[in-house]
């Protein structure tokens, strides 16, 4: 199982080790999009990493999904929401990588993949978790 700083710990252990290996993969795909995404080795390197991060992340929802529908947290339909939200943008970024635009810069690509993970976490998912463990 994976551990999370516990800065970023939601109290639920299965979400956290998922969250602790969401977190590994952005790590992943900020290092493989350090530079200039200049050459194409570079773009590759980030483009793999990133579909990696967006296939995790699909499945990491269907599992907090699965979690607060079983628990009947009532802001279900906002929190899916929210995903499908987030992994657009996600696929938004794929596409600029695919196609190698220019103004995709690593700070931009960087900073909103950080954001939205630890906004992510400790917003939304925050409630979820106060929801369950409040009624456990």
């Amino acid at each position: 199982m994976a551990i999370i700083d516990p800065k970023y710990s939601i109290g639920i252990p299965e979400m956290d080790a998922q969250h602790a290996r969401w977190i590994r993969l952005i790590e992943e795909f900020k290092a493989a999009a350090t530079g200039h995404l200049l050459d194409q080795a570079r773009v590759s390197a980030a483009q793999h990493a990133l579909e990696q991060l967006l296939e995790y992340t699909r499945v990491h929802f269907a599992s907090e999904e699965q979690l607060i529908a079983a628990h009947r947290f009532p802001d279900i339909a906002a929190h899916k929401a929210k995903h499908r939200e987030l992994e657009a943008q996600v696929g938004k970024l794929l596409d600029e990588i695919r196609v190698h635009k220019t103004n995709t810069t690593p700070l931009k690509l960087n900073l909103f993949v950080t954001i939205w993970l630890m906004d992510h976490i400790m917003s939304d998912d925050a409630k979820y978790a106060r929801f369950i463990l409040g009624k456990e």
